[in-house]
């Protein structure tokens, strides 16, 4: 069984992270879905419907993605993979919320503003997102994050490469967002 889990959150000046054990290269079909004018992979398409039903089904309102974002989480997980650690924080020591900023998630002009984070990777069938999503809900702080009634915004990046010695491993950042004016 190979997969991890991690968590985190940022409200301004509060962050929340969660974290799964840890999986070069992106989600494997680009071309499957366009969401809200953001293309997704198979995989962040089906981890996000997953996101959503689980939030519905908890009267949350469904998060949409942003381009901003999903180029953070994808970046975020193939930098982990390229680099074979599994951090919130980049290996350059780089926070998730300088992240999202440098990417342009910004603050700036708004009144609120929160982020966090979830991360996880798998191999196999522990690499689907049905098990990384199983696993987060299975533990409270990533199920907290993302059930967060705040979150408005998400970013999904979903990278397949070689990871601690093991090939063809997934693995997938998720960045929530909100920003109030």
């Amino acid at each position: 069984m190979f997969f991890t889990i991690a968590l985190a959150l940022l409200w301004s000046p509060c962050v929340a992270l969660a974290q799964l054990p840890a999986p070069v290269g992106s989600d494997v079909r680009v071309v499957a879905d366009t969401i809200g004018g953001v293309v997704l992979g198979d995989n962040a398409t089906t981890m996000l419907k997953l996101i959503n039903k689980a939030r519905a089904a908890h009267g949350l309102v469904q998060v949409r993605p942003l381009d901003v974002l999903c180029s953070a989480a994808r970046a975020h997980s193939r930098d982990m993979l390229s680099a074979d650690y599994f951090s919130h924080y980049s290996r350059s020591g780089e926070s998730l919320a300088s992240r999202l900023v440098r990417y342009g998630y910004s603050r700036e002009g708004y009144s609120s503003w929160c982020v966090g984070e979830v991360i996880g990777w798998g191999k196999g069938i522990y690499g689907t997102p049905e098990a990384v999503f199983r696993a987060w809900t299975a533990s409270s702080s990533h199920r907290t994050v993302i059930l967060d009634r705040r979150w408005r915004d998400i970013g999904l990046g979903v990278a397949l490469g070689s990871y601690r010695g093991l090939t063809n491993v997934y693995m997938y950042t998720v960045d929530f967002g909100r920003r109030i004016r």
